[in-house]
């Protein structure tokens, strides 16, 4: 029984992540299925050592380093109030 447990945690963790993350749902679930065990240690890991943060452009929607005034993709001046929405991609 522990055997049909693992892959079903394991797809669990793959869909809470993808869906966190805003990956596709499918492929956080084969992923999860896959990985099994190996999935709840990354869901907890992940992220912890990356030390920038990331904001969405307002203009192009394309993920910009937080301390950037001008948006890389579309060149567009970035408001300072849109600074303070950070977030990792």
């Amino acid at each position: 029984m522990e055997i049909l447990a693992w892959p079903l945690i394991g797809a669990i963790i793959g869909y809470m992540a993808s869906n966190r993350r805003g990956f596709s749902p499918v492929a956080g679930i084969l992923g999860g299925l896959l990985l099994g065990p190996v999935a709840l240690a990354m869901f907890f890991v992940s992220g912890v050592t990356r030390g920038e943060k990331n904001i969405k452009c307002p203009f192009c929607a394309e993920w910009i380093k937080a301390e950037a005034t001008v948006c890389k993709h579309c060149h567009s001046q970035i408001p300072a109030g849109n600074k303070n929405k950070r977030r990792s991609p």
